[in-house]
């Protein structure tokens, strides 16, 4: 069976390894799940995801030399990753941004504790 992209497919996670997993698709043919395609979320842990016999329904996103790349995530995902939702891009520097304002000012503060004689200058 040949499958097109943005094309819902279901199978059944035949393994799962570090940085994806695999998914055997109904007419045998087997597809990959990044990571990263896995949530919207940081993924830490894969296992708390996904585990070896899950039935899953992914997206598939690309098609390459008879790999199957697919996506838990949807097509809204696969949309942004190609560039046609800058406002998504725009809300996620802000919220790195305030992530980074709180880190500095965390780290201000415990520097503060620290006579500046005894801060090593690099």
């Amino acid at each position: 069976m040949s499958y097109t992209v943005g094309e819902s497919v279901s199978g059944t996670v035949s393994g799962v390894t570090d940085y994806g997993a695999f998914v055997k698709l109904g007419d045998g043919s087997t597809g990959m799940i990044h990571i990263s395609k896995l949530s919207r979320d940081f993924v830490s842990d894969i296992h708390s995801v996904i585990k070896k016999g899950d039935s899953v329904t992914a997206t598939v996103i690309s098609l390459d030399n008879n790999k199957i790349a697919l996506s838990l995530i949807g097509d809204s995902f696969n949309k942004r990753d190609q560039g046609f939702s800058p406002r998504r891009q725009s809300v996620q520097k802000t919220d790195f941004e305030s992530m980074l304002s709180s880190f500095k000012s965390a780290s201000d503060e415990r520097l503060s504790h620290i006579p500046r004689e005894k801060r090593k200058r690099r």
